[in-house]
């Protein structure tokens, strides 16, 4: 008798795991995972962050040409009064840093003819009801991010601009720094 009872309840508890995992695997927030955590959003999201990859329409750039992606549009003579121009600078890395409290840093390491600096601005950011986007704002500007994968190690945020009718993906690959 206790046999029967003890194979009933190791059928009843197989079966309550298998829909279980069914539903984890079908119910995943980010489109890159993870399908299952116990950390909430904001606890894997805080910390400090090193850029690791940056992709612009599937193709993966080098951290530089995003120099030439911002800086070009500045008045050629913005630059010129004091000497230096876009070959002068080299991006050495970015950091975000997301604090719990919905305010942050963003550091990036910079080259200016031999010599290195960082600069650092605050960043205030926020997710949406769902957690499935972030709002980060910088330099009073708002950038907001679709959040493709957020592990306590990894941060894929991706973002869409059309301009002249032309959309452009952004995708920044970031890793969680030990």
């Amino acid at each position: 008798m206790k046999t029967n009872f003890l194979s009933k309840k190791i059928v009843l508890i197989s079966i309550v795991l298998i829909i279980m995992g069914m539903g984890f695997n079908s119910c995943k927030k980010y489109e890159e995972g993870p399908s299952f955590t116990l950390l909430t959003a904001t606890n894997r999201i805080t910390g400090t962050w090193e850029l690791n990859e940056t992709q612009l329409n599937g193709a993966v750039i080098d951290i530089n040409d995003i120099i030439s992606l911002f800086m070009g549009a500045m008045p050629a003579d913005s630059t010129a009064d004091i000497g230096i121009g876009l070959d002068d600078f080299s991006i050495n890395g970015v950091k975000m840093v997301f604090d719990k409290d919905g305010t942050g840093s963003f550091i990036v390491s910079v080259s200016v003819i031999g010599m290195t600096t960082n600069q650092t601005e605050s960043i205030t950011w926020e997710f949406d009801d769902k957690k499935e986007n972030v709002d980060i704002v910088l330099m009073e500007e708002t950038m907001s991010f679709e959040i493709l994968r957020l592990t306590n190690k990894e941060l894929w945020l991706s973002m869409s601009e059309t301009i002249d009718n032309a959309t452009s993906t952004t995708i920044m690959k970031l890793e969680k720094e030990k």
